[in-house]
């Protein structure tokens, strides 16, 4: 197929960009710190980059070997990212399809054209099993929190202060007290 290998021609610019989607999502702060090159100091934007990229080779293989394990724990990432909704954690699969139209333009034909309904659906099959992923990953976050809330340990790790800073906080709070105490006894006395 001339589309797979117009793919393979174009995909570290398609690759690029579609990483750059997925960190249009992410503070400035932390899209410098995503683009980081080391593995070990960047899990995070490795995980995603290298990712996207076993998924962008799958797509444009001839016999696709299926990616399950790769989608899943991309959708894992996004999963814990609890101020996304599933519509914007699954957006970037589909920007896929806007971001290959855009490199490929210049090469793009009549054949390329018909190619490319089976490269876009192989693109919704793999949105379809990204949000079953994605939902499923969230369950398990909730069923883990339900479980917390029920033992009890969530005030463990929900705004949790470290025994020095309670402490800290006792004392000023006394020491405000008897503060107040003394300048309201000051008051009377006058």
């Amino acid at each position: 197929m001339r589309i797979l290998q117009l793919l393979a021609e174009k995909e570290p610019s398609i690759h690029k960009k579609w990483l750059e989607q997925i960190f249009k999502e992410f503070q400035p702060e932390a899209v410098r710190f995503l683009k980081g090159k080391d593995p070990f100091a960047n899990p995070l934007g490795h995980s995603f980059s290298e990712g996207l990229r076993e998924i962008f080779r799958d797509l444009r293989s001839v016999e696709p070997t299926g990616v399950e394990p790769v989608v899943e724990h991309l959708m894992k990432l996004r999963a814990v990212q609890g101020e996304l909704a599933p519509s914007a954690a699954l957006s970037f699969i589909f920007a896929l399809k806007k971001i290959i139209r855009e490199e490929c333009r210049p090469e793009w034909s009549s054949e390329i054209e018909r190619e490319w309904l089976e490269v876009a659906d192989r693109i919704d099959r793999l949105a379809l099993a990204g949000f079953d992923l994605y939902m499923a990953s969230r369950e398990r976050l909730f069923q883990v929190r339900i479980r917390e809330l029920k033992s009890g340990r969530h005030h463990l790790t929900d705004n949790a202060k470290c025994p020095s800073a309670i402490l800290r906080e006792e004392i000023n709070n006394k020491q405000a007290e008897s503060d107040g105490n003394l300048n309201h006894s000051q008051q009377d006395a006058r």
